[in-house]
């Protein structure tokens, strides 16, 4: 099936895919060009999907296996590969959560096996607000400065749901002891080298609270140093959605951020299927430019 790959940046970051099947029901050549051209882009969109659930899961699970979500509630209910996000209600019940992404993070940056990737589905969205901002990570580690870059060579940062959780989710419940026990702290390379295009990215999120072998009055204010930086606005690409639209982004090279709409007046429902990682890679020393000490 022949397609059109239409750049959204002029950097490349970002492409809308046009005349693809709606329902994403594509033979094995038409999948390995789609599979590329998210590698080569690291975020897709595709409009005017009409999607059921199974073809949105069907679609996802050809890219790798997928991952379920907790809590569990916010599954869509038969189909728990599908995690729904925002303020739609079936019989005065929310299905899904609420300000879900808000603040540029990568899906599962706080886990152990962070996700590789996330497929999000308008299915009812606003006609004003809710759009989803992404920031391209390979830019962001290219423009840091040689210093800085020789500086963050083979460091690693730690991650901490239990430290944030109740920043980014005060209209949460707390968690609870075992909840802490579950989402222990972790660590991840800074400079993260993604296993298929071999390039290197700027790893870090608002999860992240330290830096490997800093004190914390050097390695916090670096940490907002890196995410001030990663959100500049050439490094941004800002998607505004009409029903029907699917985004795919790649969390090893990416970070997004949710916006607010009105939530007394619209609805939005998104549905998101994502996809279970691997162990984040260490760039290697090549990743510094030649002549910098580190």
């Amino acid at each position: 099936m022949a397609f059109e790959i239409r750049p959204l940046t002029s950097s490349g970051f970002g492409a809308e895919l046009i005349g693809l099947d709606p329902t994403l029901a594509l033979d094995e050549p038409t999948f390995q060009a789609v599979q590329q051209a998210w590698f080569d882009h690291s975020i897709l969109v595709f409009r005017g999907l009409d999607m059921t659930p199974e073809q949105h899961i069907a679609f996802t699970r050809r890219l790798g296996p997928l991952h379920i979500m907790v809590p569990l509630q916010y599954n869509l209910d038969g189909y728990p590969e599908i995690f729904v996000v925002g303020n739609a209600e079936e019989g005065g019940k929310a299905v899904g959560m609420r300000r879900a992404g808000m603040g540029f993070h990568s899906d599962g940056e706080d886990k152990a096996i962070p996700n590789a990737g996330s497929f999000l589905y308008g299915v009812i969205v606003p006609p004003e607000g809710g759009d989803t901002i992404f920031a391209d990570m390979y830019a962001a580690w290219n423009a840091l400065p040689e210093a800085t870059r020789a500086k963050l060579s083979g460091r690693r940062a730690r991650f901490s749901r239990v430290e944030l959780h109740h920043v980014h989710y005060p209209h949460l419940p707390a968690l609870t002891e075992q909840q802490k026990l579950d989402r222990p702290d972790v660590w991840h390379p800074i400079a993260r080298k993604h296993p298929r295009s071999g390039r290197t990215a700027l790893y870090i999120g608002r999860w992240a609270v330290e830096i490997e072998g800093m004190p914390a009055e050097e390695g916090k204010p670096l940490i907002e140093t890196l995410c001030a930086h990663a959100q500049k606005p050439e490094f941004l690409y800002r998607h505004r959605w009409q029903p029907g639209d699917g985004v795919l982004w790649d969390n090893r090279c990416t970070q997004h951020c949710a916006t607010p709409f009105d939530e007394e007046r619209y609805t939005r429902r998104m549905h998101r299927t994502t996809l279970e990682g691997e162990v984040p890679l260490l760039a290697s020393a090549a990743a510094v430019p030649q002549g910098v000490s580190v």
